[in-house]
């Protein structure tokens, strides 16, 4: 750790998780009762589209600020727009820190670990030992299928990467002089922010490869690619059943899942390296 309190630290790491959760709630009331039809239970994932969007600005602004601390205590050139796209440098210098390929593979290793990991739960005893996380999945795809599309695979990930990798991630790797326990404390941290056990395993692992990719592009854009692809990959396997053939028999449902994880692993593998 360096050379912080822990009450410092704690503030830190604590300080974004409470502005979220209470902007989520004034916007939740206001909205409610400003637009009354989000109150009906049917359209909850409008309702959380519309809480997500109000808070996007809120926390960029917030990222912009640290990043701009960040260059200044480093000694760095100011970053024209210390933004969404890269953690330090000019507004152009992130063009030059991934391609195509790069993009292409986040969004693979998204949608493929989502699977994977989904897949190695279900082989476990927790959805069965915890299983009021069904509440909530049944709740995120309770509404219309463009409904979840905006809050699950548009709005969600932008905001939960700028405060768990933007903010929060990008605080504890301040605190570590290695970068190993930073992302493990960063997935941790993310498995924590889901409030149930089944979905708690599952964001620890798939958040491993969220911050791996933050910590190897320096560059939101990857992870929440990845992010966007993993929700989408479940979204489109409730709506469509696209899986379920699969699924029914415990033979293929080894080998999906054991393909599913080793196209996951590849793409993961070919990712940058962290330095």
């Amino acid at each position: 750790m360096r050379g912080k309190s822990v009450w410092n630290m704690l503030w830190e790491l604590v300080s974004p998780i409470l502005l979220y959760v209470l902007l989520t709630m004034i916007l939740t009331g206001i909205l409610e009762m400003a637009v009354y039809p989000l109150a009906e239970p049917e359209n909850a994932m409008w309702l959380l589209t519309l809480v997500n969007a109000f808070q996007i600005p809120v926390f960029l602004w917030i990222y912009r600020r640290q990043r701009i601390r960040e260059a200044v205590r480093a000694g760095e050139p100011l970053p024209e727009r210390a933004g969404f796209w890269k953690t330090g440098g000019s507004r152009a210098a992130w063009k030059k820190s991934f391609g195509p390929g790069d993009l292409l593979l986040a969004v693979l290793g998204g949608f493929f670990l989502a699977r994977g990991f989904n897949g190695l739960i279900g082989l476990t005893p927790l959805p069965h030992l915890f299983s009021g996380y069904q509440s909530v999945t049944d709740a995120v795809y309770g509404g219309s299928l463009l409904s979840q599309v905006m809050a699950s695979v548009v709005t969600a990930p932008v905001l939960e990467e700028l405060l768990m990798r933007g903010l929060i991630y990008s605080r504890l790797r301040s605190f570590f002089s290695d970068v190993r326990p930073a992302v493990l404390a960063g997935a941790l941290v993310f498995a924590l922010f889901h409030g149930n056990v089944v979905q708690g395993v599952y964001a620890f692992l798939i958040g491993l490869y969220f911050v791996w990719l933050y910590e190897a592009y320096h560059s939101l854009v990857l992870p929440v690619l990845a992010h966007a692809a993993a929700n989408a990959s479940s979204v489109l396997l409730e709506q469509t059943g696209w899986l379920d053939g699969l699924y029914a028999d415990l033979p293929l449902y080894f080998l999906t899942t054991a393909l599913c994880l080793g196209a996951g692993a590849f793409c993961w593998s070919r990712a940058r390296k962290i330095r």
